[in-house]
């Protein structure tokens, strides 16, 4: 939990125009590859539901953005947490940067959701 905290200290996004669901989708993100025990303290990511969207935000959303950094987009989420903190987040980063819209890549994930 600790790091998660940390991060949004870290992301200092101020007012910016972003999302929630991403916010604290990173920060789950940063807690899975970095929190010290995580299993230990009970938190992994959730597998994948068909209820699931990536608005869901906090563990659904880390872990499509874990899912995004393992197949073909590796620092995506640096780069999304980039353009928060310089308020610039545009939802066409998403093309930008990986060339499908935030709805293509959720139904690819949706499709092969393995990490």
């Amino acid at each position: 939990m600790v790091t998660h905290e940390v991060m949004h200290i870290v992301q200092n996004y101020g007012r910016s125009k972003g999302p929630g669901w991403l916010t604290e989708g990173i920060a789950d993100y940063v807690r899975y590859k970095f929190g010290v025990d995580n299993p230990g303290a009970g938190w992994a990511l959730p597998e994948l539901k068909s209820t699931h969207t990536y608005k869901n935000s906090y563990r659904i959303t880390a872990r499509f953005l874990a899912w995004l950094e393992n197949h073909d987009h590796k620092g995506i989420v640096k780069k999304l947490d980039s353009s928060l903190r310089e308020h610039t987040y545009r939802n066409e980063i998403w093309q930008k940067e990986t060339g499908k819209s935030l709805d293509d890549l959720w139904k690819a994930y949706s499709e092969n959701p393995a990490l």
